[in-house]
């Protein structure tokens, strides 16, 4: 346990960038099969299709996730700064801390404000047992975010990388980070192809 709190910094990024390159190398790898028929290869590129577009993303909400993106992320560096920091027995510099909290607070209430604004129905779904690490991540990320919200303010007034606080805030963004980058591996291109290309759900 020890060895994964001190190695946070360099577990989180691995695990994103290497679920990034199997969701690349699966895209490529997903190609007709080389004994098929000009028509079945037809056929299996309808399917295909029609699955996208059974997977598409509403243009609100792509651009809503597009905008929280930029604050995420530097949201998550800067998190993982101060984490690094903490654990050489330093004090984080007052521009850190700051740099810190104008990031993670928008990103939090961006993304807060996209799962209120989709619906019932699509908050029903995502409390569908069978999608709740699909689409039910989103829920689980928004609700991961009152905790880290509830712990960030607090370390604000009482400072200390030792802290049951301090601790409490460092669980909740390393799950909120894991989370967060399965979310992304799943959404990104949806969202972009919502948002750029035309190709969005109903709203």
């Amino acid at each position: 346990m020890e060895f994964v709190l001190l190695h946070i910094p360099h577990i989180i990024p691995a695990f994103v960038a290497m679920g990034f390159l199997g969701r690349f190398a699966a895209v490529m790898a997903d190609q007709p099969p080389a004994e098929f028929s000009d028509a079945q290869i037809d056929e299996w590129r309808r399917v295909r299709i029609e699955r996208a577009r059974a997977k598409r993303v509403r243009r609100t909400s792509a651009r809503l996730g597009l905008i929280s993106l930029p604050l995420l992320i530097m949201a998550v560096a800067t998190g993982l700064w101060l984490y690094t920091v903490a654990l050489r027995n330093d004090r984080p510099s007052a521009l850190a801390i700051w740099l810190h909290v104008a990031t993670s607070a928008p990103a939090l209430a961006l993304v807060t404000y996209k799962v209120a604004e989709s619906g019932r129905a699509r908050l029903a779904r995502g409390l569908d047992p069978a999608r709740f690490l699909t689409d039910g991540i989103s829920l689980i990320l928004a609700a991961l975010a009152v905790p880290l919200l509830a712990t960030g303010v607090a370390l604000l007034f009482f400072p200390g990388s030792d802290s049951a606080t301090a601790y409490a805030h460092l669980v909740g963004s390393a799950w909120w980070m894991t989370l967060f980058g399965v979310h992304l591996m799943r959404y990104l291109g949806r969202s972009l192809d919502a948002a750029f290309r035309d190709k969005a759900a109903p709203e």
